[in-house]
């Protein structure tokens, strides 16, 4: 995309004129990057234009803002990149570099999927009402952007409202009354690669796991190899505990995580039953325990995985 030669077939003979006093607003969206999961953030970068039928003065679009993005001095910024005069129409374009705040949803790590939201509105939430349409046909995302870990949708841009309840000190402060503050909405929905993650996450789970099924292999020198699956399991907790909120250990991982310790404690009664609670009683008890342990270990472990695996995957 050319910045300094933009298209200038953009008329009334080409594009539909909007409205007057009407704000037709379009964006491509270009970086996503620095998806934070502890501070609920992400980074955005996009190129934004605007189209006004009016009087240069009444031109809102200057005043437009990320609503959902907290001040950050330089980061949240709009770059007047170029305008100009298309017939009656007011033509401009910005560059818009931002971090956007958004409640992730982890419960199903790693195979969560998500709705990147940029909320774009009017910086002065008392400014009188401003009527938006959206640029549906222009606007995307680049399709040379990739996010390794991340499979993109196509963007989505709609004007919706965005609820106010308060009047910020002004007569009627008291009211409970809600107004409705129009706003733009870029959403681009993201879904993980769950299978990359799952086995870069939880490698120490599966190591656990492997460990415990060689413990029962062997009839001896059992206590190294659960001491290393404690490790591992150990390992994969703080991880995620320094990665993910606390939230999110209540979903798939937390589950996943409680599954691999139980596991584990299983392994070190079945140990401890077989070379102390038995060792003086009969070999025909000891036998017919023996080959059920493995099986019941392998079983339980994969149905308790299956089980809180969420179904839409």
């Amino acid at each position: 995309m050319s910045l300094d030669s933009p298209p200038t077939d953009i008329s009334a003979s080409t594009q539909a004129l909007p409205e007057a006093g009407t704000l037709e607003v379009g964006a491509y969206v270009t970086v996503i990057d620095d998806l934070n999961l502890l501070s609920n953030q992400f980074g955005a970068e996009f190129f934004l234009w605007t189209r006004w039928l009016g009087t240069s003065a009444d031109n809102p679009s200057d005043r437009l803002a990320v609503l959902n993005a907290p001040s950050n001095n330089d980061i949240d910024r709009f770059q007047l990149l170029d305008q100009k005069q298309l017939g009656d129409v007011q033509w401009r374009l910005y560059k818009v570099r931002c971090r956007v705040s958004i409640p992730w949803r982890l419960q199903a790590y790693p195979f969560d999927r998500h709705k990147l939201l940029i909320r774009l509105g009017m910086d002065n939430p008392l400014m009188a009402n401003v009527a938006y349409v959206a640029d549906k046909m222009g606007s995307a995302v680049d399709p040379e952007f990739l996010m390794y870990d991340w499979s993109i949708s196509p963007l989505r841009i709609d004007v919706s409202g965005l609820s106010l309840r308060s009047r910020f000190g002004l007569p009627d402060a008291h009211s409970l009354a809600v107004s409705v503050r129009p706003v733009i909405d870029l959403a681009i929905p993201i879904q993980r690669r769950s299978q990359l993650t799952l086995v870069s996450s939880f490698l120490g789970d599966f190591l656990a796991i492997g460990l415990c099924i060689l413990a029962l292999v062997i009839r001896e020198s059992r206590d190294d190899l659960i001491l290393g699956a404690v490790f591992a399991a150990a390992g994969t907790s703080v991880f995620l505990a320094q990665m993910l909120p606390v939230s999110a250990l209540a979903g798939f991982a937390g589950q996943f995580q409680v599954i691999i310790y139980v596991g584990i404690v299983y392994v070190v009664i079945a140990d401890e039953l077989l070379d102390r609670v038995f060792s003086a009683a009969s070999e025909r008890i000891i036998s017919r325990m023996r080959p059920w342990l493995l099986p019941s270990y392998v079983i339980g472990t994969v149905s308790a995985i299956y089980l809180i695996t969420p179904t839409n995957i």
